[in-house]
């Protein structure tokens, strides 16, 4: 049954983004706008990202998807990196969470998270080698929490089902 919703909420998003995805511009330099979605499951206890999306738009027109990046040892916990990667090449994305909001339905175990971010891009590979970006955006994610023996919502471990949307404007130069 999860699969079968994931798979509906990833037919919609991409139905929905598809005028977005035109193959793309002459400019190396300009504005760029970014939607994407990640899905993941936590039901073996550890996070698993099953499906993600990308859609670029602007100085850089094209679909790809997510890939989440180990943080370097010496990145803080406000950050986060990803590489988006396209048909044309990789870009290096780096995520700075400026806040942090989560609220959880007692009833359902429905999560809510809102997240709000600055990123940057810094290099990555074939077209993209020199790119270099500035961003605002950030993340509205869901998910469901799995249950405690005393039947109230778990705030530890990862949750069962999460469907995160991601987005981002700002200018782009490669």
């Amino acid at each position: 049954m999860r699969r079968q919703i994931a798979g509906v909420c990833f037919a919609a998003l991409v139905i929905g983004l598809t005028p977005s995805v035109a193959t793309g511009a002459t400019q190396a330099e300009g504005k760029e706008f970014f939607r994407g979605v990640v899905l993941a499951s936590g039901e073996s206890g550890t996070r698993t990202v099953f499906s993600t999306f990308i859609a670029a738009d602007g100085v850089f027109t094209g679909a790809g998807r997510i890939v989440e990046v180990p943080n370097r040892p010496r990145d803080p916990d406000s950050v986060s990196r990803d590489d988006l990667v396209f048909r044309e090449g990789t870009m290096h994305l780096i995520n700075t969470n400026k806040s942090f909001n989560v609220s959880v339905n007692p009833r359902t175990c429905v999560v809510r998270i809102t997240v709000r971010q600055t990123s940057v891009i810094r290099g990555g590979t074939g077209k993209f080698r020199h790119a270099v970006g500035h961003f605002t955006g950030g993340v509205h994610g869901r998910g469901v929490a799995s249950r405690n023996r005393d039947g109230t919502c778990s705030q530890q471990g990862e949750l069962l089902l999460e469907a995160d949307t991601v987005f981002g404007s700002g200018t782009l130069s490669f």
